[in-house]
């Protein structure tokens, strides 16, 4: 296994497609993934919560 040094951030949005505004946000190490944030940045609520 080769290691990959990955430097900086990663924003995770949830936009509300109706209106635009960004509804939820999560900021991380850019090494983290991007599936594991899914259920805190989409919600429900949303106009059209349909991933």
């Amino acid at each position: 296994m080769i290691a990959l040094p990955v430097f900086g951030y990663k924003s995770h949005i949830s936009i509300d497609r109706c209106f635009g505004f960004m509804r939820g946000m999560a900021v991380t190490s850019a090494l983290a993934a991007d599936g594991r944030l899914l259920r805190q940045v989409v919600s429900t609520n949303n106009t059209s919560s349909e991933v």
